[in-house]
């Protein structure tokens, strides 16, 4: 489903906007990120009252906030409302939280679900995981080599 903000550009330009995203999206050629700051608590309700951050390029829009325990809430969402694939996930996350930084994507009990705005959510760690694929445990030695 396109974001509500394409309702905004004349009827006339809305294909020609999502034909651009589309062949951003295949080139890769997305430009610099612009990063715009707001005062705490002007964004909305909820979860977004406490967004001070966001950042933008010709092809997605992230809003950054500060979540609990010091991780940080990137929420991405583009013109088409198309899911970011894997690989444009993990540009986004090394492009605004580094290359070091360990995201997780989350599916919450379905009292807490929030799916209003075809946004996709990552949550950007402090530290690392305790699994992975790559993670060698003791137990696990004799079994990995």
């Amino acid at each position: 489903m396109p974001n509500p903000a394409l309702h905004l550009a004349p009827k006339k330009d809305r294909a020609g906007l999502l034909e651009r995203e589309r062949k951003l999206r295949r080139s890769g050629e997305w430009g610099p990120w612009e990063t715009l700051h707001f005062p705490a608590g002007t964004i909305g309700l909820g979860w977004s009252f406490t967004i001070t951050t966001a950042h933008r390029n010709r092809v997605f829009s992230v809003l950054d906030r500060p979540a609990e325990a010091g991780v940080r809430h990137l929420a991405v969402s583009s013109l088409s409302g198309t899911r970011p694939t894997w690989r444009e996930m993990q540009r986004i996350k090394n492009e605004l939280a580094g290359q070091d930084a360990t995201a997780i994507e989350v599916y919450p009990p379905q009292d807490q679900l929030v799916d209003e705005a075809d946004m996709f959510h990552i949550w950007v760690l402090r530290g690392r995981l305790p699994f992975g694929l790559h993670i060698e445990t003791p137990t696990m030695a004799g079994v990995l080599r």
